[in-house]
């Protein structure tokens, strides 16, 4: 079963780029436009992490981290001038380092995680 991974982002160009880079890393990618509709799908589908855009505003990004830490979802954060930095988030990734670093930091957290895959969480 390959990871899903619910990619936030309001960027136009930048987010089919990563969603595609992800899909080829071997994750199953559901892309969102909105935290409206990303907190839709964390309560309807099973998740094993949160790709968070640097697109999305902090707010946004607070309420968002907060919901998926409450659901035991860890989240990576696309955090170039760490505006984001919270306690209760699990990475922070600046962009601008490459592809390489950020696909390494969100193997880590599902792998880390992978027992949420296998084992969804009761609805």
């Amino acid at each position: 079963m390959r990871p899903a991974v619910l990619s936030i982002s309001r960027e136009r160009v930048l987010a089919p780029i990563r969603n595609t880079v992800l899909a080829h890393a071997g994750y199953a990618v559901i892309p969102a436009h909105s935290v409206d509709f990303a907190l839709a799908i964390l309560h309807k589908r099973h998740v094993c992490a949160i790709v968070i855009g640097q697109s999305i505003s902090a707010r946004d990004c607070k309420h968002i981290c907060a919901e998926a830490h409450r659901l035991g979802i860890p989240s990576v954060i696309l955090d170039p001038y760490e505006q984001f930095l919270r306690e209760d988030t699990d990475v922070h990734v600046n962009p601008l380092d490459g592809p390489e670093l950020f696909l390494n930091a969100l193997a880590n957290v599902v792998q880390r995680d992978h027992r949420l895959c296998v084992e969804p969480r009761p609805c």
